[in-house]
């Protein structure tokens, strides 16, 4: 019998009663409390109304209480919608009409956002906040202070879990729907993957309304047995610390986090003593820093590929056997993956096409967009945007987003064939290049770099340097030096961002 995301958390009850879930800020709590926090306000939600199908948001950091919430909405047959904390108001009230959501839980400073989004969404009935001396929103505690009630039947697992809004890096957020069976399929093929067992001990850096903290980390950790050491947000001191304090085995981070523990000034400090794997998500990583990061840590690296229309995760390199640097690495356990043309034919192998997805995990479309959907689910297969090759040996590689590909002088240029010639440059600390409006050539490729601290290059420095590695007609013509890159909070970078700077 097929299983819903809950069981998760609940499997292996016996074994799990005192099997430490998670740990924050000096203390700890089992699986068995967890499970029973979630029963309480899953009974505390229905009590005040919520009924299955129903929606609630989450506006919340990386703390205990985003596991408790999540787990008792899904346990009170209702949908999960997370939220990105650092959403403005007008951002929070797109998404409460879009969704409907019901109830929002947040806390502060962010609980501030929705309540000046409340008026604004209609459905919305109540807003409640971690911190109890909040004006015009409840307390927590009345959801965590209750008894259990009798709950609902158990959701089935083609009913909808989670509905992610994807990044909007092309314009507004739209609402993929995952289902139970995409969420739990994904998290136990992930935890497989990564070969998780209940001895690991797991730090992470991304945010857990994100889909790759919830399926890399939170679900195929629980899938596990295994535990999670839980901080409000990412930064290196915060992960010198966890690694002081636990044995951890295994960090979770996005190519950004990788690059601050390599550049911070303790990153001695780092106790690498019990780590037996990296894990890179959310945003392909450099060849050049991945090649740092081996020779600093000498600790297995894996990177994988994800959206989160598919629950995310799709691939990656796998942790005993070859890694291909510069892969995503190979379809995970009953995923499929083709390359097609613009007219949906599988082109030969190793050539550039779009990426296509089809598997267990793959969204049932977006909510409230039917032309939305079917653009991006044809014959079962999922378009991901994403234009890759693959070799010989089954393993992928992303060469950059089909709408990133920049288009001059009738020569396609991918902006990832240049970006990493530019982080290989020894005074390039990250690098990001967008096609920018040409009246002749139709489109230039604009590189945008931050420099190493006391480095130096000039423009036509990075220009050569380019030409002298690549095609000239893929060299950029153009580099701006900034301070940083707009990236959203997977730690994509924002190329969207990029060009309207420059277009104003």
């Amino acid at each position: 019998m097929e299983k819903n995301l809950c069981s998760v958390l609940e499997d292996n009850p016996a074994i799990r009663l005192h099997k430490t879930a998670i740990y924050w800020n000096d203390r700890f709590e089992s699986y068995a409390e967890i499970d029973r926090k979630a029963s309480i306000i899953a009974s505390a939600l229905m009590a005040r109304g919520l009924v299955p199908g129903q929606r609630v948001g989450l506006l919340l950091a990386n703390v205990p209480e985003f596991i408790y919430s999540y787990f008792g909405i899904l346990k009170a047959g209702a949908q999960v919608v997370p939220i990105n904390v650092m959403f403005k108001p007008d951002e929070i009230s797109y998404i409460g009409q879009d969704s409907g959501v019901v109830f929002i839980i947040s806390q502060d400073p962010f609980v501030q956002n929705a309540i000046q989004a409340t008026d604004s969404i209609p459905s919305l009935k109540e807003i409640f906040c971690l911190e109890p001396s909040v004006a015009c929103a409840k307390s927590f505690d009345e959801l965590i202070d209750g008894e259990i009630s009798p709950l609902p039947m158990r959701p089935k697992p083609e009913d909808v879990a989670v509905i992610f809004y994807t990044s909007g890096t092309t314009g507004r957020p739209k609402g993929a729907m995952l289902t139970h069976r995409n969420l739990y399929s994904n998290a136990l093929a992930t935890a497989h993957a990564y070969e998780y067992v209940p001895e690991d001990i797991i730090v992470f850096g991304m945010p857990l309304f994100h889909s790759s903290g919830q399926t890399n980390a939170m679900n195929a950790a629980f899938s596990a047995g295994a535990s999670l050491v839980m901080m409000p947000r990412f930064s290196v001191e915060a992960v010198l610390k966890e690694t002081i304090k636990y044995p951890v085995s295994v960090f979770i981070g996005v190519p950004t986090m990788y690059h601050q523990l390599l550049t911070h000034p303790d990153i001695d400090k780092f106790n690498a003593a019990n780590l037996r794997l990296f894990i890179v998500g959310a945003a392909p990583m450099p060849d050049a820093l991945f090649e740092k990061v081996s020779r600093k840590f000498k600790i297995p690296i894996t990177e994988g590929y994800g959206l989160s229309e598919a629950a995310p995760v799709v691939s990656h390199n796998p942790v005993q056997g070859v890694k291909k640097i510069g892969s995503v690495g190979l379809p995970i356990k009953g995923v499929s993956v083709r390359i097609v043309d613009d007219k949906d034919r599988d082109v030969a192998a190793g050539s550039v096409g779009e990426l296509l997805v089809k598997g267990p995990n793959v969204m049932i479309g977006y909510l409230n967009k039917p032309e939305a959907t079917e653009a991006a689910l044809r014959d079962g297969w999922l378009h991901t945007g994403d234009l890759a090759r693959i070799d010989e040996d089954g393993y992928i590689f992303i060469v950059d987003r089909k709408g990133d590909m920049i288009l001059t002088g009738g020569f396609n240029i991918y902006p990832r064939e240049i970006e990493e010639v530019l982080h290989s440059h020894p005074a390039v600390s990250e690098a990001a290049v967008a096609g920018i409006p040409d009246d002749e050539k139709g489109e230039l490729a604009t590189a945008f770099i931050i420099l190493k601290q006391n480095a130096g290059a000039s423009e036509r420095e990075i220009i050569e340097y380019c030409r002298a590695r690549l095609a000239v007609y893929k060299a950029p013509r153009r580099v701006l030096f900034v301070r940083e890159l707009p990236r959203n909070p997977s730690g994509k970078i924002l190329k969207r961002v990029l060009k309207e700077k420059l277009c104003i």
